[in-house]
């Protein structure tokens, strides 16, 4: 039943989204705002789930295909492994600097180790992303860390 990667694959992911699920479900409510933090964790887990569903009954490839994207350049792997150093720091600044701060350095850094060459750009939209975001998430009443900002 589990022959093909993508159904072996679509099964973790589908383990780890009912699991994902059970504790998004256990997240207290909250009675006193409009749109309750708990709403994103539902809708990715309900996401996961519906698209490991789908990968599990998608048509698999020839076996040529799969063991030729299975084989990962030892530069990709070094940039997964920073990249991935980058989202630990990420969470770990994120209630000390606060979201604003600590999504601008995120963003600008992960960008420009990625390669980006216009740094101009760069900063605005890492400036500006996390300024359009923290302001919607105002809106929709939801705090989130302010750091050592005094917004």
């Amino acid at each position: 039943m589990l022959r093909s990667k993508n159904k072996l694959a679509a099964s973790v992911l589908f383990l780890i989204s009912v699991f994902y699920l059970f504790f998004a479900f256990r997240l207290p409510a909250y009675d006193l705002v409009p749109v309750d933090s708990d709403a994103v964790p539902y809708v990715l887990g309900v996401l996961l789930l519906i698209l490991s569903i789908v990968l599990f009954f998608e048509k698999d490839q020839g076996n040529e295909d799969q063991e030729s994207a299975i084989k990962l350049d030892k530069n990709a792997l070094k940039m997964l492994g920073v990249i991935s150093l980058f989202f630990i720091l990420y969470a770990i600044l994120f209630e000390v600097l606060g979201f604003m701060i600590s999504s601008m350095l995120f963003i600008f850094i992960s960008t420009f180790v990625l390669g980006y060459k216009r740094h101009i750009v760069n900063m605005i939209v890492s400036i500006m992303t996390p300024v359009v975001f923290y302001y919607i998430f105002e809106l929709l009443q939801i705090s989130l860390p302010k750091g050592i900002l005094p917004l």
